[in-house]
């Protein structure tokens, strides 16, 4: 796997320098003309003196110094501390793409940068679960996809076939689905549905929490994943739900979502 990343070089927490500044520089070092530079980087004049500001004030120490003017006119030129943190990030940035490169051979990279991805997802569903696809059964229209949770539970999906076909889904694929707290319909412990397609879980409350109108249950099924329902507060009644106390819950396959990363 082909990794790509940036760094940022930072002096007592404060930020020095990137690949833009450092851009900055060399091109300062090369025209001895902060507009030069600056026209030559495609930022503006203000911009560029402003970057040098930052840079100065965070590297502790002047990167940049003005030259008198004289017979030649005057110019900007770089310190030795400039052309140090020049050297210092060019080093430092071979290092980097080692480390990168490292980094996409090793062979558990794939399993953490999907597990990093799952922290940056957001959705307004309340239930987001990850699985794997263990088969699909094909139809004109839809397709059911059956699919195991990372918890062990399976579950099936009804999705149309250029669904299937535009995620890619197949055996082994992993992929996560998502389900509106309003899909997750509680039911009696002792149901049975008549769908086969139809998800019945079975599980344990593990929170109710009761509003004026609704009431918002949290169930654990088996394999330890987590399934929110929320249900009017007749219902909840009737069902005489409690914490610890079995509960299944019915998942219709048309009410879930699916998608991959």
């Amino acid at each position: 796997m082909k990794l790509e990343g940036q760094f940022w070089i930072t002096h007592n927490g404060n930020d020095v320098a990137g690949e833009g500044r450092i851009a900055l520089l060399r091109a300062i070092d090369s025209t001895g003309s902060i507009s030069q530079a600056a026209k030559a980087v495609g930022i503006s004049y203000k911009f560029a003196w402003d970057s040098i500001d930052a840079m100065n004030g965070a590297s502790g120490s002047p990167l940049v110094q003005r030259s008198a003017g004289g017979k030649g006119g005057g110019g900007t030129q770089l310190t030795e501390a400039g052309h140090a943190l020049i050297a210092a990030y060019q080093r430092y940035q071979q290092e980097h793409a080692l480390f990168l490169q490292r980094l996409g051979d090793a062979e558990d990279v794939s399993t953490l940068l999907e597990f990093m991805e799952r922290l940056r997802m957001k959705t307004s569903a309340r239930n987001l679960l990850f699985g794997t696809v263990v088969a699909i059964q094909n139809g004109e229209v839809n397709d059911l996809v059956e699919f195991q949770l990372n918890s062990g539970d399976r579950l099936t999906a009804s999705i149309t076939h250029d669904s299937t076909a535009r995620l890619q889904l197949q055996p082994g694929v992993a992929m996560h689905a998502l389900l509106k707290a309003s899909w997750v319909q509680l039911v009696a412990v002792d149901y049975r549905s008549e769908e086969p397609s139809d998800n019945l879980l079975r599980g344990e409350v593990r929170q109710v929490t009761r509003g004026s109108a609704e009431t918002e249950v949290s169930m654990e099924l088996p394999g330890g994943a987590t399934l929110v329902a929320v249900l009017s507060n007749a219902q909840a009644d009737g069902l005489q739900l409690s914490v610890d106390k079995p509960a299944a819950a019915l998942v219709k396959a048309a009410h879930m979502i699916l998608g991959r990363f």
